[in-house]
């Protein structure tokens, strides 16, 4: 008789820890389904940058001195060459996310200059290139080489701004990055999320015309 007890002992012990695990291993599944999280989009659209190569050309005229001091000194025009690198993205902060079941709905605005800079490995003293000087020598320095370049650096980021389908492949790269984070997180979840794109700043109601873009697990 108590064998017999003691068999039930057991018995009753291996369903409680039976049921104990399974309700651990149900714990551990929902932690696995996570939601896409405005964060993580716009760490992805931080990172998700596009660099454009150019070859510029500086071009500046450094003026002869006025008076005494300039007697003798020519006008100088003067061209520098250089590669320079436009970096495009979005800006993260004005990205922002809806979420309702499957439904996304992610405000992405357009794509813009983050950075423009020179390759310093295409600049030398062989870059520049100047007309004659005079008697009096009218040096080109190192500031009025920075000072031209500055000056067509900025008229490089107006054209760059200009340019609607650099600015387009940009966003379109940050697009895809985040379509496939979402697209991660719904095939764990086993959910089919849509993505409705919008731009930053309008309201949702006002965005219905936008297409939707389905994502599949």
């Amino acid at each position: 008789m108590k064998k017999t007890k003691i068999v039930w002992v057991l018995c009753i012990a291996a369903m409680l820890m039976t049921v104990f695990f399974a309700g651990c291993s149900e714990v551990k599944k929902e932690e696995i389904v996570e939601e896409p999280e405005i964060t993580q989009i716009r760490n992805i659209c931080n990172l998700a940058t596009l660099d454009c190569y150019y070859h510029n050309v500086a071009k500046s005229v450094k003026k002869a001195q006025s008076g005494i001091k300039g007697l003798g000194e020519k006008d100088r025009t003067f061209w520098i060459e250089y590669t320079g690198i436009a970096r495009l993205g979005i800006d993260m902060s004005e990205v922002n996310m809806i979420v309702r079941g499957d439904q996304i709905e992610i405000a992405i605005p357009e794509a813009k200059v983050i950075k423009i800079t020179v390759d310093k490995k295409s600049f030398n003293e062989e870059s520049i290139i100047a007309s004659e000087d005079g008697l009096n020598k009218n040096k080109i320095t190192a500031e009025d080489q920075v000072m031209a370049i500055q000056v067509a650096q900025k008229e490089m980021e107006e054209t760059v701004m200009e340019n609607s389908t650099l600015l387009l492949s940009a966003q379109n790269r940050a697009k895809v990055l985040i379509e496939n984070y979402i697209k991660q997180l719904g095939e764990a979840a086993g959910i089919n999320y849509q993505i409705k794109w919008v731009e930053a700043g309008v309201a949702s109601s006002n965005a219905e015309e936008e297409t939707l873009a389905e994502v599949k697990p």
